[in-house]
């Protein structure tokens, strides 16, 4: 507890220069969390999944399959495993997930546009867009009924076409097709900043199925869950499939994608550099301030150990507290960044922030803070009490 107070102090004596180095390194570590977080959002292709407890995936599943839509990496027969999850209690929610690029035009335009189609159950799970108003509840079409016809499209598209609710709004999978499309009626058109980077369109998901040729296997992307504690009785019901939570399922992400992946390494080892060469200026700077203090502690029998576990106190303190603004740092900057590119371009990017990205933005910082202590403490020079005088 003494060198704790001490390195504390010794870092308040000299609070200009703390104060400039913890935020030298929340500014690294700040950019670091946004740019990861920036990317994980421009390659946003599911749902919300902040909002989600887990994701049923295929075992070989990729970030990027979902836009791909590579048929061997999804699951099949996803309307009979939805009603096996609602026999759980641990369950409160469930809704298949296919997602599919197609090609869209209104009945006042000719123009044709590519957009993202989701498919889903409405109803079934209280996660946007499955549980958006509009859209008759269940999977009728499915069950042997007539198909809806019902569409819900975001602002984007709704701009994009000049569409409406109540108008008429043509889609399928090819711009052939889409002479020969029977229409989808805009039941409603929603606003919310998580899917307001693509235009979308959200309908049925056996009526998408239908379209984009996976009806007969009943394939779907992926499945998404709302229940705390159905972890285990995931695993057992889908064992040959991947089941992650939704921290998991952001480091899925980072580590399927290559180019989020380089963003993260990229950014983190920037962040850790900076870290060094600010955490390493100061102890540098604050042992030579003190190497006459350090030589009578060691005159009057403080172990060189002891003198080294001073400085290894303050990087920890300095790269704890520059982790922390760091995170600060990254919220008011995500705010920054949205309102600039809205008000300047016209458009808003999503940006996913996880505690997977925070707690890796403060790791990085602590690293960098220990790595710094060793080093300066392997350069470190033993103390001469004839420098005193």
């Amino acid at each position: 507890m003494t060198y704790l107070k001490m390195s504390l102090r010794n870092l308040l004596r000299r609070r200009w220069r703390t104060i400039f180095t913890v935020i030298a390194i929340g500014t690294a570590v700040s950019m670091m969390i946004l740019l990861t977080s920036v990317s994980l959002g421009l390659n946003q292709s599911t749902v919300n999944d902040n909002t989600i407890d887990y994701w049923v995936l295929p075992a070989d599943s990729t970030v990027t399959d979902p836009i791909t839509g590579a048929g061997q990496t999804m699951l099949e027969n996803v309307h009979s495993e939805i009603e096996t999850l609602f026999l759980e209690r641990n369950v409160q929610g469930a809704s298949p997930v296919l997602n599919s690029v197609i090609y869209s035009r209104s009945n006042t335009d000719d123009e044709v546009n590519v957009v993202i189609a989701r498919g889903v159950i409405p109803g079934t799970i209280d996660v946007i867009p499955a549980s958006v108003s509009g859209l008759t509840q269940g999977d009728p079409y499915f069950y042997g009924g007539n198909r809806t016809k019902e569409a819900v499209i975001n602002r984007q598209l709704a701009d994009l076409s000049g569409l409406n609710i109540g108008d008429l709004l043509y889609i399928n999978i090819s711009v052939d097709a889409l002479i020969d499309s029977e229409p989808f009626t805009i039941v409603n058109i929603f606003d919310k900043i998580e899917y307001s980077s693509y235009p979308l369109v959200v309908i049925h998901l056996s009526e998408l199925q239908q379209l984009s040729g996976n009806l007969e296997n009943d394939r779907a992307d992926h499945i998404i869950i709302e229940g705390e504690n159905a972890g285990e009785l995931l695993e057992r019901l889908y064992p040959e499939h991947l089941i992650l939570s939704g921290s998991q399922y952001t480091t899925h992400k980072i580590m399927s994608d290559q180019r989020i992946l380089a963003t993260a390494f990229t950014a983190s080892l920037v962040s850790f550099i900076m870290g060094v060469l600010f955490i390493g200026t100061t102890m540098i700077m604050s042992v030579s301030e003190r190497e006459g203090e350090m030589a009578v502690m060691s005159a009057i029998g403080i172990s060189r150990s002891s003198i080294v576990r001073t400085v290894l106190y303050e990087s920890l303190f300095l790269s704890l507290a520059g982790g922390i603004t760091g995170i600060l740092f990254s919220f008011i900057g995500k705010m920054l960044l949205l309102s600039f590119v809205l008000k300047v371009f016209g458009f808003s990017v999503q940006s996913i922030t996880d505690p997977v990205l925070m707690l890796g933005g403060l790791g990085i910082a602590v690293v960098s803070g220990i790595f710094t202590s060793l080093l300066a403490a392997l350069l470190m020079k033993r103390p001469d009490i004839s420098r005193v005088f």
